[in-house]
């Protein structure tokens, strides 16, 4: 998850020089695992009886206090995420506290339970943005996919009263067998509402010990890949045919200059961070191979593990030189979900490149059949 994706030149000025300087200045706080919803693809959702087996939440007090710690240390960016985080017991003091800090905030959110009392709340102090996952463009895919037969109809009476209290939105989508059928709908439905949309054509496979969001619930590597393409034609509208020039040249004039280095290629674990619900930190939700207890070990001590961790890791030597990589998406957290070792090659990954940069060809062919 990017918790800075929204940035302005001069904040993505700051991000990236604390790429270079190591800071943490950007985090996700997973602040629970309970969802109203029962989303067939999801790894993070529990039951309360599991939560509770496994970790009981922490208060906001506690959560307050790592923010303390984190702000110290540089933080400014801060994603709020979940499970649901307006299920999240004390979400308002824990908000309030942590805009006292100067923290720039954003929530990752259903939408579904966004009422007045929620909306007339977050319009005091309104967030960076709301980040509304959007599912369906109907009541009967949120009933298939989610479990929830009024979902879509929930989710557009919270963002009509966000929009009546000028609090930024942003959809997110990703992209299943489930919902695949209503991608065009759902592209129509932020166009219309006149939202920003972010569409995810790939899904990592689960990591969490409840195996939940089985890879069954993805879409096959061809499929994303056609589901990228389209998307992408959306999202260009009538400058496609540059973009498909622009993406075919830098594949084929891409010769790798640049000796193989140790350490992520993102900005995880190199200025952003991320906490489970239980505490443990980590560099991204995917990259399950250095957990730190960031309330045992303080917030200072965990960023320096996690990133020495980062720093020491070696990726795909076979990523490093291959031709896709300008434009595949793969990352430490896509090679450690696919294969379990950040050196792994991710085989899915690479199908669904293949696949879509094949798709870009035979457009292009397409043209030229034309204008011949």
């Amino acid at each position: 998850m990017d918790p800075i994706s929204y940035l302005n030149p001069i904040e993505r000025g700051i991000c990236n020089r604390a790429d270079y300087h190591h800071i943490p200045v950007a985090g996700n706080i997973e602040l629970l695992p309970l969802c109203n919803m029962s989303c067939k693809m999801c790894f993070a959702r529990m039951s309360r009886e599991e939560m509770e087996k496994h970790a009981p939440m922490k208060t906001w007090q506690e959560w307050l206090e790592i923010a303390r710690q984190f702000s110290a240390a540089g933080t400014l960016f801060l994603l709020l995420t979940g499970g649901e985080p307006f299920m999240y017991p004390g979400i308002e003091q824990l908000y309030q506290e942590m805009r006292k800090l100067g923290l720039v905030i954003s929530f990752n959110s259903n939408g579904t339970l966004i009422d007045e009392k929620i909306a007339d709340f977050l319009a005091k102090d309104p967030p960076r943005r709301i980040n509304i996952t959007l599912y369906g463009a109907s009541d009967e895919t949120y009933a298939e996919l989610c479990g929830n037969p009024q979902g879509f109809t929930q989710v557009m009476h919270g963002v009509k009263l966000l929009q009546e209290r000028g609090i930024s939105i942003k959809f997110n989508c990703s992209l299943t067998p489930y919902n695949i059928h209503d991608f065009d709908a759902i592209y129509e439905t932020a166009a219309r509402l006149d939202i920003p949309i972010e569409v995810g054509y790939y899904m990592f496979p689960p990591v969490r010990d409840n195996n939940r969001g089985n890879v069954q619930y993805r879409l096959a590597a061809e499929d994303a890949a056609k589901a990228r393409f389209h998307y992408e034609q959306l999202k260009y509208g009538n400058q496609f045919g540059d973009m498909v020039k622009f993406s075919l040249e830098s594949y084929r004039n891409y010769s790798q200059t640049r000796e193989y280095e140790k350490g992520y290629s993102c900005r995880s674990g190199n200025s952003v961070f991320w906490i489970n619900y239980d505490g443990l930190m980590s560099a991204c939700s995917f990259t399950t191979d250095c957990q730190v207890d960031v309330f045992k070990e303080g917030f200072d001590r965990a960023w320096d593990k996690i990133h020495t961790f980062v720093e020491d890791s070696c990726m795909s030597p076979k990523c490093h030189q291959c031709k896709m990589k300008v434009l595949c998406g793969t990352c430490a957290a896509a090679a450690i979900t696919e294969t379990g070792q950040v050196d792994g090659t991710p085989e899915y990954y690479c199908e669904l490149t293949r696949t879509y940069i094949n798709l870009l060809e035979e457009y292009e062919r397409g043209i030229k059949d034309e204008t011949e």
